[in-house]
């Protein structure tokens, strides 16, 4: 009946990288679009700034993969 699906499971931002919530954090939605442009190959060239909103993503968390993603997009992988 169903046969084999063309959709790859791609799991959300949060739970690719461990992102938790937190009381004040990392506004989500900003944070899922900056990681999903610097993924895609076109990094803003402005600093990154994140409002601070409640129920957030966990900042140093961010931070750290966002840092990672740099240092991976600077080597070319």
């Amino acid at each position: 009946m169903f046969g084999a699906s063309r959709w790859k499971y791609e799991p959300p931002l949060h739970e690719e990288f461990g992102f938790s919530i937190a009381r004040r954090g990392y506004d989500r939605d900003q944070v899922d679009a900056y990681i999903t442009r610097l993924r895609s190959g076109s990094p803003p060239a402005d600093a990154v700034g994140f409002e601070l909103v409640r129920r957030g993503y966990e900042r140093s968390r961010v931070d750290e993969v966002i840092a990672q993603l740099h240092r991976e997009a600077g080597q070319g992988k």
